[in-house]
């Protein structure tokens, strides 16, 4: 088995750091869009009521409202805006640190034991754990509010995951390449654009019944079917492409890291000794992991508190504890970003389907996108990508299915045609422009020959601001 070297607080790379900072950038900018957006649009709600018919909601998109309006919210505005915002982005941190210092090794731990390959475990076991936050959205949202919360979220981190986390990886590597294998991710590609499908499918009439959302579940269980049988479809796959140079990639990665973002490979282990840098950056390098340690004091003693340490093989029995106080704690923080967020857009008229779309999609991304450069820090570059991908194919089918299927089917004792009736007029829109990313994502990977660039990462970044901007247009101007 390949070992690897712990990374010391020392030698940690800035490019996490990095990519938090990219992402606080973009939630800055867009913020500011939505609140230029919000005093120019006005929004006429009507209060309608359905007569004969058992309806779940109204038609019109309206706001929810949040359980911490009594703390946050205060007299002067701009007081709301900075204190919820501040603790919105430290929750953040939270999700991050529990996914890169508990889940990720808890999640190499169990793929470990049931003998799973990089990109099954990393669609399946990680992908399920990193999607929580929206699981926990998407409930919230579909069973206590009236909001478009969950569904705009969902959207969103699709699209956050299809282009960002994969522009991100690239851009934070010191590669100026990377090579990723083909059938894992023409798999995960293929399936999320058959989830976008039916979700298209069950939007096209702004109402879901309990079919519909039972065929996103079933649609599910055949994802883990075709997962169970992924090496003996990836043989068939191979043999109908005629790829013969699949074989030599093959026989390498079996036993070694696909893909060193961290450092070159020798043996199993990152050498990172040889490669050195300039005084000056050290110091800042030093400083500011300093800052990061300070920051992040509290919430690394409450983890070492509640979460017992599973980073060691030994140490088994501690896992499922483990990954439980992990799916708590992300559990836990996405609930309080979702009320924190929710009181923003109140303040700015934000419409819910836009605040899922944009804000709240990129801080439920914040796992997904966290988690895929731990693994391909780690020299897991499929299994980072897998993850990404896996887990919005999830949040679709699961993540909207069970919610959906249990309320419809609840309220089927009331009305035989009860539906779950969807605010937002235009997520079906925003929904196609998804699935367009996604089928734009595979031909660029096939033209590239599953080989991600600085250039080709600069233009997925570029294509997930201006499609999210048309998305927030599209939701605005869509009445």
């Amino acid at each position: 088995m390949v070992q690897f070297k712990k990374y010391s607080a020392n030698q940690e790379s800035l490019k996490v750091k990095a990519a938090y900072s990219i992402v606080l950038t973009i939630f800055t900018i867009i913020f500011y869009c939505l609140k230029t957006s919000s005093s120019q649009i006005s929004y006429d709600l009507d209060n309608k009521h359905n007569v004969g018919r058992a309806l779940l909601s109204v038609n019109e998109t309206k706001n929810k409202t949040s359980i911490f309006e009594e703390i946050f919210i205060f007299e002067q505005r701009t007081f709301t805006i900075l204190g919820t915002s501040f603790v919105s982005l430290y929750l953040f941190l939270l999700l991050g640190v529990v996914c890169n210092r508990y889940l990720v090794p808890c999640i190499h731990i169990i793929s470990h034991r049931m003998e799973l390959s990089q990109d099954v475990a990393g669609a399946s076991v990680m992908a399920a754990a990193v999607a929580c936050p929206e699981l926990f959205v998407n409930i919230l949202a579909t069973f206590f509010t009236e909001g478009d919360v969950g569904i705009g979220t969902v959207v969103g981190t699709g699209l956050f995951n299809i282009l960002l986390v994969p522009g991100l990886c690239i851009l934070m590597a010191d590669q100026k390449t990377i090579h990723l294998e083909n059938w894992p991710i023409t798999r995960d590609v293929l399936m999320y654009l058959v989830t976008i499908s039916l979700l298209v499918w069950s939007l096209s009439d702004n109402k879901v019944y309990a079919y519909e959302a039972l065929l996103l579940i079933i649609a599910y269980l055949l994802y883990l079917l075709i997962l169970s049988y992924s090496s003996y479809l990836q043989k068939v796959f191979k043999y109908i492409s005629r790829q013969k140079d699949d074989n030599i990639l093959e026989s390498f990665t079996e036993n070694h890291p696909i893909l060193p973002l961290n450092g070159n490979v020798a043996n199993g282990f990152f050498v990172d000794d040889h490669i050195g840098l300039p005084k000056w950056k050290d110091r800042i390098r030093d400083q500011l992991l300093f800052i990061k340690e300070i920051i992040v004091w509290p919430i690394v003693i409450v983890l070492k508190i509640t979460v017992p340490s599973s980073n060691s093989y030994d140490r088994v029995f501690w896992v499922p504890i483990t990954m439980f106080m992990c799916i708590f704690w992300i559990g836990c923080g996405s609930f309080v970003i979702v009320e924190l967020i929710t009181i923003i857009g109140n303040e700015f008229s934000i419409p819910d389907s836009v605040m899922g779309l944009t804000l709240l999609a990129i801080g439920m991304s914040v796992p997904e996108m966290v988690s895929s450069i731990a693994v391909a820090r780690q020299g897991q570059g499929t299994m980072a990508l897998c993850t990404a991908l896996s887990s919005s194919t999830f949040d679709v089918l699961i993540c909207l299915g069970v919610p959906w299927f249990i309320k419809a089917m609840w309220f089927h004792k009331v009305d035989s045609s009860a539906s779950v009736d969807i605010h937002s007029k235009s997520l079906d829109d925003s929904a196609i422009a998804v699935m367009i990313s996604t089928i734009g994502f595979l031909v660029l990977m096939c033209a590239k020959k599953f080989v991600l660039t600085k250039m080709s990462g600069g233009f997925l970044v570029l294509m997930w601001l201006l499609i999210c901007s048309a998305m927030v247009y599209n939701e605005y101007t869509t009445k």
